[in-house]
């Protein structure tokens, strides 16, 4: 008795200094992305209130030239920290040094904006002529990086990509946070909005996802929001043949200077664009009124029961970023996702090593560790807090690797940035982005919800 006693109170001890240890370092964090959020504008190159971030071509590529690295402002970055940072105010309204920051990075997002939907990138002067004949003067504005060097017109075109299903997801739920923190009234996008653009009776299909997931007419949500090519029925070799006569004008896949791009002329689906998609659909109560709900779901379950379908996103090469995307969706209140999480939960108990981590594979960012731990410890807090068979031992483990991982900046701590998002399609291993504020605040959210499963 006297023994049980002792071991009680020696757990209740470590468990203690542990949940202190661990809400230092998320205090530390959250200082150093408050340090690192860049206070000034340059102009079109660099943006009060965002974040530093890379874009990052890791391999020569006959289009886009030597493989390099450039700084890269963009609305997806900006708009994801802004919303961890938001959920960590929201669950510890204490943090009261927080709001200047969410609201410098609100500013920054809505410039991102056209109408209710939100762009990758801002709409910027071209850096140079983009038509043969007949430049217009003045030039309209394009959107393109900041930074990276776009030599050729044909590249330039093709980077001016319209507006999309998961910046415009960001960006809302952005909003819907600004509107909780701040008292404010500012609209959001309507499901209706989504449902213009569902993968049904279409007439073109997107090369990657019939090699790669062969679900046509699935009904799930398209990426982006802008009218593909309709070919005049559908036959699969157009559009490979389009796709590879892409530099030739009479090609549907070609880019047009001064007119928005889908990549290859054809519309796609992104399993981790349906999730941020059934995510802000929740979290604004209008899930139920979505046409694009049950292909989206139905869509995520079938790609889940597929041979290494943890490497089937389109845009999203980290090996556990669909974990992370699909738990937080089902987390947010998606509960016929259930049957997906399951799936979710025996790849993290089957694929987890020893001293806690997760690593993707061996040739992305050397496995990106960190970045792969990140995701599966957010997924696994969120897969817990519905209920299902996460061990705290498990998410524990997972917490003191990353601890384990941290660098001293200044007055706080950050992560070295792992891969969030890529080109996708043909890029997908190649054109990729990170940023240490990103992964940071990845990092932060997750400790935020660990705090909050233990004081329970």
């Amino acid at each position: 008795m006297i023994v049980c006693s002792i071991f009680s109170a020696n757990a209740q001890k470590y468990n203690s200094t542990f949940s202190e240890k661990v809400k230092n370092t998320r205090d530390k964090a959250l200082t150093f992305l408050v340090e690192s959020q860049i206070d000034s504008s340059i102009d079109n190159k660099q943006f009060k209130g965002e974040w530093y971030g890379t874009m990052e071509l890791t391999e020569p590529y006959f289009f886009i030239g030597r493989k390099q690295k450039h700084k890269d402002s963009n609305g997806f970055t900006v708009s994801a920290i802004h919303n961890f940072l938001a959920e960590v105010y929201l669950a510890d309204t204490t943090l009261h040094f927080l709001k200047p920051t969410l609201d410098k990075a609100f500013k920054d997002i809505l410039t991102y904006r056209n109408g209710q939907r939100f762009n990758f990138w801002k709409a910027l002067p071209p850096n140079r002529k983009l038509k043969l004949f007949g430049e217009p003067n003045p030039q309209p504005l394009v959107h393109r990086p900041t930074e990276y060097p776009l030599r050729s017109r044909f590249i330039n075109n093709a980077a001016n990509v319209p507006e999309d299903a998961d910046d415009t997801s960001l960006g809302n739920l952005a909003t819907m946070y600004h509107n909780q923190i701040f008292g404010d009234t500012l609209q959001l996008i309507a499901s209706e909005e989504y449902d213009k653009f569902l993968d049904l009776h279409r007439r073109n299909r997107n090369w990657y996802n019939h090699l790669f997931v062969r679900y046509p007419n699935s009904g799930a949500f398209l990426t982006w929001h802008s009218q593909e090519f309709r070919f005049w029925f559908l036959k699969i070799p157009f559009t490979f043949l389009s796709t590879f006569f892409i530099f030739l004008p009479g090609s549907s896949a070609r880019p047009k200077a001064y007119n928005p791009w889908i990549p290859f002329g054809a519309n796609d689906v992104d399993v981790v664009v349906n999730s941020n998609v059934l995510t802000y659909l929740t979290v604004s109560n209008q899930l139920d009124k979505s046409h694009g709900k049950k292909g989206a779901i139905a869509y995520t379950e079938y790609l889940l029961k597929q041979p290494r379908w943890y490497n089937n996103a389109v845009y999203y090469p980290n090996l556990y970023h669909i974990h992370y995307g699909v738990a937080r969706a089902y987390a947010a209140g998606v509960d016929e996702l259930a049957p997906a999480c399951q799936i979710i939960v025996q790849n993290i108990i089957r694929t987890q090593n020893n001293d806690g981590s997760f690593e993707s594979q061996d040739w992305l960012n050397n496995k990106d560790l960190v970045q792969s731990t990140a995701y599966a410890l957010h997924a696994m807090l969120d897969l817990k807090s519905r209920g299902m068979n996460i061990e705290n031992e498990r998410i524990e483990r997972a917490i003191r690797f990353l601890l384990q991982k941290f660098i001293v900046e200044n007055e706080g701590v950050k992560w070295n940035g792992g891969v969030f998002f890529s080109g996708g399609t043909a890029l997908r291993n190649i054109l990729i982005w990170k940023s240490d504020a990103y992964t940071t605040a990845l990092i932060a959210n997750s400790l935020t919800k660990y705090l909050k499963m233990t004081k329970k």
